[in-house]
């Protein structure tokens, strides 16, 4: 078949695309400063940890500058509760039951500072869409069409930094949506984008601060925080789990020290 026909034919099926009716997106739901996202209501304990941590055993020096305090962990790493490897010297954040000597949670803040990623395949824009019936489509021709396709279905790379000073930078994914975008036959997902982040009784707070009211920066920007808990946390592996959906990631080798 030649190139000039796979290219008219192309051409049909996005005209096609273009004519159907377009869907909304849903707006994302704004929600105002929350007692997670201000620290309020939060029980965790904030400290270093010292010489002599292992797998059953945590010293943990609090930010109160108090004397270093050896909780047992067994339950937790039983539980697998313990996220991350407590180091000497790492910044650590622990979750006590209610006699305040039993830990329920450890998370190693250092160990989830850096910058984690996820991959994300596109959605094809020809699907059910209907050629007009003088088009005629030979089997070659789906084929090739089928090639071209599906040599577009590349994967993007999306993911997130959280650093040092809990500020979170985005990673990967269209900075916005384009007119070229619009004319592809293939769809991205969109990326939820925050700004910062914080721990709140053992979950992981994602802010994203939103858009201004429009012609009017004298307003705040709106906050919209999403909760996520832990579901694990290696070296290189970081699973969450939102409200609907589970997410794991992969580190980045080159961010195992974020400033």
């Amino acid at each position: 078949m030649k190139p000039k026909h796979i290219f008219a034919l192309l051409f049909l099926l996005l005209a096609a695309i273009g004519c159907g009716q377009k869907t909304e997106e849903a707006p994302e739901q704004i929600l105002p400063p929350s007692e997670s996202y201000v620290a309020k209501g939060d029980s965790m304990l904030y400290g270093f940890a010292c010489d002599g941590c292992s797998d059953s055993v945590l010293v943990f020096m609090p930010d109160t500058i108090s004397d270093p305090i050896s909780y047992n962990i067994i339950e937790a790493t039983l539980q697998r509760h313990v996220f991350g490897s407590p180091k000497v010297g790492d910044k650590v954040a622990i979750l006590l039951g209610p006699d305040k000597k039993e830990v329920l949670m450890v998370v190693d803040i250092d160990d989830l500072k850096g910058t984690w990623t996820y991959l994300v395949l596109p959605e094809s824009k020809l699907k059910n869409i209907e050629v007009d019936n003088e088009v005629k489509v030979t089997p070659e021709e789906q084929h090739e069409l089928d090639s071209i396709i599906a040599s577009l279905m590349v994967p993007r790379e999306y993911g997130m930094t959280l650093k040092r000073d809990y500020t979170v930078q985005s990673v990967g994914g269209p900075p916005r949506q384009t007119s070229l975008d619009e004319e592809s036959p293939v769809t991205y997902p969109r990326q939820r984008r925050y700004h910062e982040w914080h721990l709140w009784n053992g979950k992981l707070i994602l802010t994203n601060r939103g858009r201004r009211a429009l012609n009017d920066s004298t307003q705040p920007a709106h906050l919209m925080n999403d909760t996520a808990e832990f579901v694990m946390m290696y070296r290189d592996t970081l699973m969450l789990k939102f409200k609907d959906f589970e997410r794991g990631y992969s580190r980045k080798p080159d961010s195992l020290s974020v400033k």
